[in-house]
């Protein structure tokens, strides 16, 4: 995948999925399509995973502990406007959970998108594309 110079990072995603197996796979994929993939676990692990990659791309898995999925997206949020730094694309990833109301809340924590598990790979490129062609 091309980088746009007007989206820095765009190749660096982070990853927050509690589930190592869906993980893994997940950033096998993205690493086969050019990506830099990086981890977290938890809030705790995403956030340094944050801090250290740089990501233009965040995926955010709403099973995270106790709904840390919507800190995390804040946190991120809050980091772009106090830093003054690179806006990032993120995207809520959902299994059976999704509902109407979980769209609204991750929309209005800051997220760009929601989309749900099993993830379709190719759409998931696709959406990629789409929000970093935004900026």
């Amino acid at each position: 995948m091309a980088v746009s110079p007007d989206f820095p990072h765009g190749d660096k995603v982070l990853l927050a999925d509690v589930d190592e197996s869906d993980a893994l796979q997940l950033s096998s994929f993205l690493e086969l399509n050019g990506f830099t993939v990086r981890r977290g676990g938890d809030l705790d692990e995403a956030l340094l995973a944050f801090s250290n990659l740089t990501p233009g791309i965040v995926l955010v898995d709403a099973n995270l502990p106790a709904k840390s999925w919507l800190v995390l997206i804040q946190s991120i949020r809050k980091y772009e406007v106090e830093k003054d730094s690179d806006y990032r694309s993120i995207i809520l990833v959902t299994a059976a959970r999704y509902t109407t109301e979980l769209h609204q809340k991750a929309i209005k924590a800051g997220a760009h998108d929601v989309i749900g598990k099993p993830i379709d790979q190719q759409a998931l490129l696709k959406k990629i594309a789409e929000h970093t062609a935004l900026y």
